[in-house]
């Protein structure tokens, strides 16, 4: 069979194992674009373990914020801000306008003490005048009689012409020893009602004796 005539003229691929098959041709990567991908996964590496980190310590991102108190800077000082808690002030207020019940009690106590006892003590020199109120004869003498077995030194009887609600010891004067005075022989004739009673009282002290009495 006759060889066909070569219309064009030889080039490589018509030289028999001259050449072998060829993919499409790419060029070579550069040495920067083979060693970027290392350095961002170097760098970014560690700042996104941060991120992580900081997020499941603080509960929240960083730059959103949180808990922490915030700062206010004045020249050169940085003083922190602490938001106040309202409960804490609220008890503090209740804890100081309101007084326990044992204080309240103390206090009522001290000053019921403090009217009711005089800071003076009796003179059982003071002049007592012992008035019968009543039909029963000898009455005034039995509480004359108490009085002078307990010290006192100056004690007159009489009749006393009305009539009170109860037995009552009159002194005349806003004197503190006087009142104590009063007081003590009231104590010692069992009576309680004690007055401070100018008119009533004709000496210093005056005793008013009525049915309620038991000598």
């Amino acid at each position: 069979m006759p060889k066909a005539s070569a219309e064009f003229p030889e080039d490589e691929f018509d030289v028999v194992g001259s050449t072998r098959p060829r993919s499409p041709h790419r060029a070579p990567k550069s040495l920067a674009r083979r060693i970027v991908p290392f350095v961002v996964a170097i760098i970014l590496g560690p700042l996104l373990a941060y991120v992580i980190v900081t997020a499941i310590s603080t509960g929240s991102l960083p730059g959103q914020g949180g808990d922490e108190p915030t700062t206010q800077t004045t020249g050169d000082t940085v003083t922190p801000s602490v938001e106040p808690d309202d409960e804490d002030e609220t008890e503090t207020e209740t804890t100081d306008e309101e007084p326990s019940p044992e204080e309240s009690e103390s206090e009522t106590t001290d000053e019921e003490t403090t009217q009711d006892e005089p800071d003076a003590d009796p003179d059982q020199s003071t002049r007592v005048m012992v008035l019968n109120s009543t039909s029963t004869a000898g009455l005034a003498g039995r509480g004359r009689e108490a009085l002078e077995a307990a010290g006192w030194t100056n004690v007159a009887t009489g009749n006393f012409s009305g009539t009170l609600p109860g037995s009552t010891v009159f002194y005349g004067e806003d004197d503190p020893v006087l009142e104590a005075s009063a007081r003590a022989v009231a104590e010692e004739l069992g009576i309680e009602t004690v007055e401070l009673d100018a008119e009533q009282a004709s000496d210093p002290i005056t005793v008013v004796l009525e049915a309620d009495f038991e000598p």
